[in-house]
């Protein structure tokens, strides 16, 4: 598997899983915990994660040789690929009665996995435990939660941003920091393309992350309603945006590139003439490394603006979550890692060594963090732009409405569709799915 598969391809396509589970979600009356007791037998826990598996891989062996030695807790970490990988092989050790103790998916996975009785609610283990969750406070923590209770504990977290090629920006005479509003956003793009006489954007419509920000920062739209019963992908906005990206392809200045050219998007991003991507802040430290070698100065800005100053960013990336699976005291010492594993420096740790945003307040204040962002200023730039973070869909099946609507408006872009019939007909089949 290529680089780009192991650290970035994580937030790419799903693949929609239909599974027989049924259930919902745990209430706090329903779930009894009691804090972790160390035995003499040393407790033995399955860690199943996803991206960046080194460094999981790493974080792993320093509880191991730590405060897992020290609480009779071995943990084994078994990475099972990208987000949606994960996510099959869940449901299917599920059914199978095969569930690992712990395990990290995608932020958005929580409420499908609580309906499922796949993972547990937390509620009991941080009243048992008199855990602090007050420093868990980097963006909106929406996904985090079901109703009221907490099913999760953020892990590597990331925002949409927008890498700006700063060394063509020079050439050019461009802001190095690129357009702040969409409306300044095709006279820099033309600029860059009469510069190099090729595309100067890529957009790799992989799966809709990057979309829900283009949605709420060009339009103020949202994917779907409050009540996530019905889609907005046919409003005024949405219509508004398909078409600003259409005519943009159409004059060259942004090539459209779907889930199969995951390759070719990668490689434009060290390209000299490529002047902008929207993409996960996860792919920093990866992105910056490789437009260094090609002799190029990579910067990171927010999203830009729409109209009066909108502006908004889904927060993604990853959750570990706590299965309902094994014996009582399993569970706690699985809940014992989880903590051990979101704290502070730990938190620091996966961010300093990703590019992926640390979960934790009080990470900020670490002498790692500090040196990071001295050395990558875009950390600071994309923390900023957590003040405009929005929780993204919580719905189960959003998954394959992503899926869904990737392959749909790729379509309209590619072959020329009309854009409103086209969103109409893709609205009508995301409420098959929403209300089934």
């Amino acid at each position: 598997m290529s680089m780009w598969k192991k650290k970035v391809l994580p937030l790419m396509m799903t693949v929609p899983v239909t599974m027989g589970l049924a259930g919902c979600a745990q209430t706090d009356a329903e779930v009894s915990a009691a804090p972790y007791e160390k035995g003499d037998q040393t407790i033995e826990l399955q860690f199943w994660t996803s991206a960046v598996e080194e460094v999981n891989q790493a974080l792993v062996d320093q509880f191991n040789e730590t405060k897992g030695a020290e609480l009779n807790i071995h943990v084994n970490a078994e990475y099972q690929g990208d987000y949606w990988e994960m996510q099959q092989k869940v449901n299917a050790a599920a059914i199978a009665g095969t569930l690992p103790n712990v395990f990290v998916d995608e932020v958005a996975m929580t409420k499908g996995f609580a309906d499922n009785d796949i993972i547990v609610n937390l509620e009991p283990y941080i009243k048992a435990t008199d855990f602090d969750r007050s420093d868990f406070q980097i963006g909106d923590l929406g996904n985090l939660y079901v109703n009221e209770d907490l099913y999760a504990f953020p892990h590597m977290r990331s925002v949409p941003v927008m890498y700006v090629n700063k060394t063509l920006a020079a050439k050019t005479g461009l802001n190095a920091n690129g357009p702040a509003t969409f409306a300044e956003l095709e006279a820099y793009l033309q600029a860059a393309h009469d510069a190099t006489g090729e595309p100067p954007m890529y957009l790799f419509n992989y799966d809709f992350w990057v979309m829900e920000a283009l949605l709420h920062s060009y339009s103020g739209t949202t994917v779907v309603n409050k009540e996530e019963t019905e889609s907005n992908i046919n409003s005024e906005g949405a219509v508004k945006l398909i078409t600003f990206i259409e005519e943009l392809e159409s004059k060259g200045l942004v090539k459209v590139l779907g889930v199969t050219d995951s390759d070719a998007f990668y490689a434009a991003i060290a390209k000299p003439s490529t002047a902008l991507i929207f993409s996960s802040i996860g792919g920093y430290k990866t992105f910056a490394g490789m437009a260094q070698k090609n002799g190029l100065e990579l910067g990171v800005s927010m999203i830009p603006t729409g109209e009066d100053g909108t502006r908004g960013v889904p927060v993604g990336g990853s959750n570990t979550y706590l299965a309902n699976t094994g014996s009582d005291q399993e569970k706690a010492a699985a809940f014992e890692f989880m903590k051990w594993l979101s704290d502070t420096e730990q938190a620091a740790y996966a961010s300093a060594n990703t590019g992926y945003l640390p979960t934790r307040l009080s990470s900020l204040d670490t002498d790692l963090m500090k040196e990071t962002i001295a050395a990558f200023p875009g950390y600071q730039v994309a923390s900023d732009q957590l003040e405009f973070s929005k929780m993204r869909p919580m719905t189960g099946a959003y998954h394959e409405i992503e899926d869904l609507m990737g392959g749909r408006i790729n379509e309209i872009w590619l072959e020329n569709l009309n854009i409103q019939e086209s969103l109409d007909k893709l609205a009508e089949e995301v409420n098959v799915i929403l209300n089934r």
